[in-house]
Parts: structure tokens; C-alpha cells; sequence
């Protein structure tokens, strides 16, 4: 089907308007300068996708525990897009094993003291936490055997892992590259900012950029087919047809790109996606302000109240944010989310009495694709360039050599819009 007119003109077309898109668009019309028409197509209703944020009542609530690394905030403030939020305190933590709450290790101070590991566990954890970096000859293994590798005892390796998790939301060694994971956990250590008033603020505010930049934003237009070449061509739902001289697919899974474009998938095995399963709670206040931050150790389970360190509840009042990370165990969402429910019954003793909202999602996309070993970690994920398609480019938490979760989506996206504007 074809559009009762002639195609419509853009220099640049970004497919999608989450984080990745918006920070792709922004850069895009940053780098390409005045007088270009820049185009910004979103299929659903908003802005936003998993950086959405509602309110009820004055309870900010995102999709599951969201949490802004340096290397995200460094590329947003390049872009003019400043971040107000906080930092969690990590000495205040708990560790969750056996069912009771103990003493956190997830800052060094704790680490060095806790009862949960002997001295010798201590030290090598402790290592291994402090020296954690990217390394060329850890992409290709997995995490489990790195930390085979590097700690004494199984005890140890669930320690570590307890905190490498709750930055890569991966429940198990497994499931994800160690070269990745270790690159990943290095910039965690630069610092974490839980974003005022959620993520909805940097989605407010790359919009407000894009504006100011002259980009068009449309929701509600959803893209059927991508066509590459000198002038890539878009075909929309409703027959329209656009050209431009860029396109960008910014946010999409592998598979619904390569559906657009047309084409069978990549050659070498596709990446997972990674799901996790996430309790929103806002009480009126918080029966017990000293368990504020849990990580599970023999359990991927998660508890943070992210209020205590970002404005995200009215006065008094608090929102907390819990999760269990998929562990590939199989388990439904009625025993998750008994589970959760035990957690928050452990944690908040009487919180249902001062309940204000809850939200239960039980399989929530992290990650469209884990850069796994089998796939070959960070280095075997694709460029932005799409092969026999000119013109036609592509960002995601599954694009390019660095990154993971948000991180890559920004990393990538502004990778994208360089690449794009290169042919404006």
C-alpha cells in the first residue's frame, strides 16, 4: 500500500522515543546544526518507553528500580541536560541469606567486616570488587567461570555476585559475558544517581532540548517498513511514505529491526532478553527507616527505597522499589510474587496499613539482548552501521562495544547520530 501523495522530506528520521531515541535525536540535531528537519516518530501514545514514570498522588513510580550511571550523565550533560537526584548510601545496606536480614557488604568498610564471609573470602572479594575492570581476555567467558577463577569459595562467588547483580540485573553468573559484566561494574563504581522525580525528568528534558533544537516529535506513528539507499525510505501504517537522507532505529530489539528492514536476523546466535519481575510500593510513611537498601545473596531479590535518596514522594511518605532478577528458575508470577511480598513483610513489618499504591509487574525487558559469551560479549555485539542497508542505522542496549542497560542505549544512540549526521 502506498500513501495518496508524494513522500514526504526529511534530512533525518529517528525510529523511537525512549531514551535511546531521544538522546539520538538530540545529538542528531545538535551535530547536523540549524536548517535541518529532523524527525522524531514514536509508535505509542507518549514519549518516554521504559523511562516512563506516572504519579499518583505525588508517588513518582517508574518501571522497576531505575538507577543513572556516570557514563549516562556525562553524555546527557553534554547534550545541556542536567540530573537532579542523590547518591545511596551503600554502607547502609543488608544482605539477605537464609531468610534473615544481616550486616551489608557493599561498600569496602562492610565488606572487610562482615560476619556473612571469613577473613580470606573478605580480602578476595574485596578484590575483586576493587579491581574489576574491562579486560580483552575475559569477553568469551562467562561470569561464573571468571569468578571461579578469581574466588576461593562458592560462598564468596554468591557474595560477589550479589552485588555485581544488582547493577547488571543478571540473576545468575551465567547468563552474562564477564568482560562485560566487569566493564559494566567499573563505572558503576564511579557513582549511582537515583534521578529526582524519576526518569520522567530526563525524558521531560531531552524533550524540552529537542524542541529547542527544532526536532518534530509525533506519537501514535508507527513504522511498517525501512527501506536503505541514497534517500532511505520509511513506509508508515497508514500507507505515508518518508525519505530522508539518515534513518535511525533507535531502541527497537534486534528482531523488530530486522523485521523493518526486512532482513532474516543477524548470522551469529541471537542475544537473550533478559526480564525481571518488580514491585512499585508508595506507603504514607515508612515503618522502619533502617532497612532501606536489602540485596539478596542466595536469592536474586532486591529491596531499595529509593525515596530516602530522591525526591519521590510527597513529605512523610515513601516509594520503594523491589525486584527478583531473572535466574532462569521458571517461577510464576504468583510464588514472585509471594516472595516479594515475604521481603517487604521482613523488611516494612505493617506496611499494608500505611499502603498508598502497589503495581506488580511480573516480566518487566531489561535488556532486549545480554551480551553473553556464547555471543561474544561486548566486542560481538554490532555497530551502528547496518550491513547492505546505506543509510540506515541503528542504536539499542544491544548495539556497540560499551555498555549495558542505559548506558549502551545513550553510548550507542550518540554513536548513531554521528554516523547519521555524517550524510546530512
Amino acid at each position: 500500500m502506498t500513501g495518496a501523495g508524494p513522500d514526504e522530506r526529511a534530512d533525518a528520521v529517528v525510529v523511537g522515543a525512549g531514551l535511546t531515541g531521544l538522546v539520538t535525536a538530540v545529538r542528531l540535531a545538535r551535530t547536523a546544526g540549524p536548517g535541518r528537519r529532523v524527525l522524531l516518530l514514536e509508535a505509542g501514545g507518549e514519549p518516554g518507553g521504559r523511562a516512563r514514570t506516572t504519579d499518583h498522588r505525588g508517588y513518582r513510580l517508574g518501571l522497576g528500580p531505575r538507577a543513572l550511571y556516570r557514563t549516562t550523565r556525562d553524555e546527557l550533560r553534554a547534550l545541556g541536560v542536567r540530573v537532579p537526584g542523590g547518591e545511596p548510601d551503600l554502607s547502609g545496606s543488608l544482605a539477605l541469606r537464609d531468610g534473615a536480614l544481616h550486616p551489608g557488604y557493599a561498600a569496602p568498610g562492610p565488606l572487610l567486616r562482615t560476619g556473612l564471609l571469613a577473613p580470606r573470602e573478605r580480602l578476595a572479594v574485596a578484590r575483586l570488587l576493587a579491581l574489576s575492570r574491562g579486560r580483552p581476555n575475559l569477553a568469551g567467558t562467562d561470569a561464573a567461570r571468571w569468578l571461579a577463577d578469581r574466588l576461593p569459595t562458592e560462598r564468596a562467588r554468591e557474595a560477589a555476585f550479589a552485588v555485581l547483580r544488582v547493577s547488571a540485573y543478571a540473576g545468575r553468573p551465567e547468563m552474562i559475558d564477564a568482560g562485560a559484566l566487569a566493564a559494566h561494574f567499573a563505572g558503576v563504581r564511579r557513582g549511582v544517581t537515583y534521578v529526582d522525580g524519576g526518569w520522567r525528568t530526563l525524558v521531560d528534558a531531552l524533550l524540552g532540548r529537542a524542541r529547542a533544537l527544532g526536532v518534530e516529535t509525533r506519537t501514535g506513528c508507527r513504522v511498517t517498513a525501512v527501506e536503505g539507499g541514497a534517500r532511505p525510505r520509511l513506509t508508515l501504517a497508514d500507507g505515508h511514505g518518508i525519505r530522508a537522507r539518515s534513518v535511525v532505529l533507535a531502541g527497537l530489539p534486534q528482531r523488530a529491526a530486522h523485521r523493518l528492514l526486512d532482513e532474516p536476523g543477524p548470522a551469529g546466535p541471537p542475544g537473550r532478553p533478559l526480564h525481571t519481575a518488580c514491585l512499585d510500593v508508595a506507603l504514607s510513611r515508612l515503618p522502619d527507616p533502617r532497612r532501606t537498601l536489602v540485596l539478596g545473596v542466595d536469592e536474586p531479590l532486591y529491596l531499595s527505597v529509593a525515596s530516602q535518596t530522591a525526591r519521590l514522594a510527597p513529605d512523610g511518605g515513601a516509594v520503594l522499589h523491589l525486584a527478583r532478577y531473572d535466574d532462569g528458575s521458571g517461577l510464576g508470577a504468583t510464588e514472585v510474587r509471594k516472595r516479594l511480598d515475604e521481603l517487604l513483610d521482613l523488611c516494612q513489618p505493617g506496611w499494608r496499613e500505611v499502603l498508598v499504591h502497589e503495581r506488580f509487574l511480573p516480566r518487566i525487558t531489561t535488556m532486549t539482548a545480554v551480551p553473553e559469551a556464547r555471543t561474544g560479549g561486548l566486542p560481538g555485539r554490532p555497530g551502528p552501521r547496518v550491513p547492505g542497508r546505506p543509510g540506515v542505522f541503528v542504536a539499542g542496549d544491544w548495539v556497540g562495544q560499551r555498555g549495558l542497560l542505559a548506558d549502551a542505549c545513550v553510548l550507542s544512540g550518540a554513536r548513531a547520530a554521528e554516523e547519521a549526521a555524517a550524510r546530512l
